[in-house]
């Protein structure tokens, strides 16, 4: 159960082609994208959807026993219900000491959602959202900052079990 990728082709400005192939015969290939699976295909071929300058995770496994490799998230998604009387939301990021406009969001009178680029790991990243009135005049902005942690360390601990009482005790080392 081993997939190798051959090659793969950019075959437009947000897409590519993956070819790959099995030492399995007549394999099912499972096609996952940052730990989640996206399609199940006997082709041996994917074309995949891209965003320039953004880092994806794809795993081709030709088996339904195995498990995806453990994904852990490079970006972050903000969520929120529109207000009355907003026209629209600057989502802004702190970076080099100073603040970077992400994105203008038209309030759709609903619930609203921003998502980051591909956040560098083990860093505070801080971001902030600024309502902006249907007068033009900007409300009062929330701040949100997060730790990035895609490659966690694993706890540095020991495990002990006692026979006699059946108990089993966890100590850092």
């Amino acid at each position: 159960m081993s997939v190798k990728i051959n090659n793969v082709t950019v075959t437009g400005l947000n897409s590519v082609l993956i070819e790959y192939e099995s030492t399995e015969s007549s394999p099912t290939y499972y096609i996952y994208l940052d730990g989640n699976l996206i399609d199940i295909t006997e082709s041996a071929e994917y074309e995949l959807g891209v965003n320039i300058n953004e880092n994806y995770i794809l795993e081709i496994l030709d088996s339904a026993d195995e498990s995806p490799m453990q994904v852990f998230p490079g970006k972050i998604r903000l969520n929120w219900f529109a207000s009355d009387d907003v026209k629209y939301y600057f989502v802004d990021e702190y970076i080099n000491e100073s603040w970077k406009t992400r994105k203008r969001l038209n309030d759709n009178g609903g619930y609203m959602e921003f998502e980051s680029r591909f956040l560098e790991d083990s860093q505070n990243h801080t971001f902030r959202i600024t309502p902006v009135g249907i007068n033009g005049n900007e409300g009062q902005a929330k701040q949100f900052t997060t730790l990035c942690v895609r490659h966690p360390d694993v706890p540095d601990v020991s495990y002990s079990y006692d026979d006699e009482t059946a108990k089993i005790t966890i100590s850092e080392s």
